[in-house]
């Protein structure tokens, strides 16, 4: 979407947020005292509207950040507010970034992968075969969050940095090779997955995880790469009949606030936030790695034919997509970013998390 459009969108949201803000924090109380004190002015309340595009149900809405807003508001009193719109309520997953930007949204959860290209550094979570589960991948993605927030995230401010459970294939037909996926249509999650697919001789199609579920009910791809807990949380389980199990990645999500929207918010309030949210990576990895038994778990029960590539398929992809690491690493150090110091980071953060 082009830029004049996707801001011609955000106006109406836009003007309707700035009411809502007025409304809200515009009229300060103020006080004179018996002794004819100067007036004290009440300290102005701050509101977060928080843009993201999983629905309702979802366990990281339903789990964290539901209970992120009402912890926020108690901890802090009241001065600082979060309202959480769940499902792009105020901005598609694309628009979501600059939505924040501007403030049409003052905090925004997303993956990066909506926006190719913008978040190169952010990508390093789907390198393959780096994780073994979501909590190892979690903890490896705070330790690189300052890094992230010097480098990449400077326009807005980073709140946390995490992932999904880890990518598999879940697919409408079954296969039984690594050569069966030439031709195959599969939904890619980012830049990453777009460059294996086309090494594996699968077609990449490119589309939002709101949209998966009608594309692969009507044969407009034949599966996906994709964590297993969306075949719960996007309802995926009814239109898959195999699913390879490989722990590939870990798709990248981003929380983030409006910087001159956190500015308002005093040091100490900041720090109640940051307390809260510096959990998230144990919380988030554990609760993925839970919905993950728990939808294999449903998956075997209905007969899904849950498969595994022979031995001598893992080493043929291991030798095609290993290699491609190195020339990852090579196009960020091409655009001025620490790629190689980025990554030697996660590969010993992961093995102390393993």
């Amino acid at each position: 979407m082009k830029a004049g459009k996707r801001i011609a969108r955000l106006i109406p949201v836009l003007i309707a947020v700035l009411i809502t803000g007025l409304v809200i924090s515009g009229c300060s109380k103020s006080e004179a005292s018996e002794s004819g004190q100067k007036e004290v002015k009440k300290a102005e309340k701050v509101v977060f509207h928080l843009n993201h595009f999983m629905p309702a149900v979802h366990p990281v809405n339903v789990n964290m950040l539901e209970p992120l807003a009402k912890e926020v508001a108690e901890k802090t009193e009241g001065r600082v507010e979060i309202v959480v719109h769940p499902g792009n309520a105020l901005a598609a997953p694309p628009d979501t970034y600059d939505a924040v930007v501007s403030g049409v949204a003052g905090m925004g959860f997303v993956l990066p992968a909506y926006t190719p290209g913008r978040f190169p550094m952010s990508q390093i979570l789907e390198y393959p075969f780096m994780f073994t589960s979501s909590l190892q991948a979690n903890m490896v993605a705070a330790e690189m969050t300052p890094m992230l927030r010097e480098y990449e995230y400077t326009d807005t401010q980073l709140l946390w940095f995490g992932g999904t459970d880890l990518g598999h294939f879940l697919l409408t037909k079954p296969i039984k090779s690594l050569d069966d996926l030439k031709g195959v249509k599969l939904r890619s999650p980012g830049p990453i997955y777009n460059d294996v697919i086309e090494k594996l001789g699968g077609v990449e199609v490119s589309l939002p995880v709101s949209d998966l579920y009608d594309a692969m009910d009507r044969g407009i791809v034949d599966g996906t790469v994709m964590a297993p807990s969306a075949l719960l949380s996007f309802r995926l389980m009814e239109v898959t009949e195999q699913i390879i199990e490989l722990n590939m990645y870990a798709t990248p999500l981003i929380f983030f606030a409006n910087k001159g929207l956190w500015n308002k918010v005093s040091p100490e309030d900041q720090k109640i936030i940051m307390d809260i949210v510096n959990t998230f990576p144990e919380r988030i990895g554990k609760q993925y790695d839970a919905e993950v038994a728990h939808a294999m778990g449903l998956a075997k029960e209905k007969g899904k034919d849950i498969y595994h590539f022979s031995e001598a398929d893992m080493k043929k992809f291991h030798g095609i997509v290993d290699p491609m690491k190195q020339g990852w690493v090579n196009d960020l150090e091409a655009a001025g970013k620490p790629g190689r110091k980025l990554y030697d980071l996660a590969v010993e953060a992961a093995k102390k998390y393993k």
